[in-house]
């Protein structure tokens, strides 16, 4: 079984806490929305312009990703490819997660996955929400995922997450973000190593037994909070998407972007296990580009715009240890 399986509800419950909501109060309704329009940036694309972070004679090139991104958008990774030729190091995004060898747990973890996806006291939405709440759920359902009714039987958390992939795809968005892999393959191709740490679940039975008690309120609100989004704010995730495309990082400095996303990460990170695994899993991307950077000439690092950007962001970080940060 691959380990990821023991942080898949956590990936995709952060992968559901979407932005937060503006214009629209959060009683109105998907059926009171403008029809939805696919965003159309078609072609070959390079994104935004790569940061450069220096101490002395090493330099730090980092590439800010952005999901969801157009679907019919065709990244062109011509910068990239002229980094790597003065690379040693690429530094993915996120580590790898490791639980281990033991067919046992991994049996153990199975399971309890398993018993995650289920609903709370196996009951359905219908009986969980509040009758306003339901009542957007099932517009939002009835509009973009007609004749599916396994949304029904999903705990709240899982079902926001299903309705997110449902309204990006009506919205010409994909969440499926190909570019960190696309600059892996190069690093390959051009012999240029990968630095994939390996962020070990000492206990991963029991990260999964923390997510599946997290208590119900708190994954209403999360599911809550993303029908407010998807009702009003696919527009603006629309223009980042756009943005990003564009290479216009002052746009995507101004539009709303991830700091916002609070409900569902304090609904999956109410465990303090959960909690410093995933602050674990933040921390080890600054360490590893620090050490990458100390030790190479050249180092390319891959890592979300809404972490670097900000007044909290890597690259404030970054400048107020002493390096030198320049960019788009």
């Amino acid at each position: 079984m691959s380990a990821r399986t023991a942080l898949a509800v956590c990936s995709a419950v952060l992968a559901a806490a979407l932005a937060p909501a503006h214009g629209q109060q959060p009683g109105a309704t998907a059926e009171t929305a403008a029809p939805m329009e696919e965003v159309l940036v078609e072609g070959r694309h390079e994104g935004p312009r790569l940061w450069t972070v220096r101490r002395g004679a090493h330099t730090l090139w980092i590439l800010g990703t952005l999901t969801p991104l157009p679907k019919k958008m065709v990244w062109q990774p011509d910068a990239v490819q002229e980094v790597l030729r003065h690379t040693q190091e690429v530094v993915p995004a996120w580590p790898s997660y490791g639980i281990g060898a033991n067919p046992i747990t991994a049996l153990r973890v199975y399971i309890e996955w398993r018993r995650v996806q289920k609903p709370p006291d196996n009951l359905p939405l219908s009986q969980v929400l509040t009758p306003p709440l339901y009542a957007r759920v099932r517009a939002l359902e009835a509009r973009y995922d007609p004749g599916d009714r396994k949304l029904e039987q999903m705990r709240p958390m899982l079902a926001a997450r299903q309705l997110a992939a449902r309204v990006f795809d009506a919205a010409g968005l994909a969440q499926k973000n190909e570019v960190q892999q696309t600059v892996l393959r190069l690093a390959r191709e051009q012999g240029v190593r990968i630095r994939q740490d390996k962020l070990k679940i000492e206990d991963p039975v029991d990260v999964l037994k923390d997510v599946n008690a997290t208590p119900l309120a708190g994954e209403i609100a999360c599911l809550e909070a993303v029908v407010t989004v998807l009702e009003t704010d696919i527009e603006p995730m629309q223009a980042r998407a756009r943005a990003w495309a564009l290479g216009d990082v002052d746009a995507l400095r101004a539009l709303p972007h991830a700091e916002d996303r609070t409900a569902c990460v304090a609904a999956v990170s109410g465990s303090d296990r959960v909690r410093k695994l995933i602050a674990r899993a933040e921390d080890n991307w600054l360490i590893a580009v620090e050490d990458s950077l100390a030790r190479n000439a050249g180092t390319l690092a891959v890592q979300s715009v809404d972490r670097l950007l900000g007044e909290h962001g890597a690259l404030a970080t970054l400048r107020a240890r002493g390096y030198s940060v320049e960019g788009p």
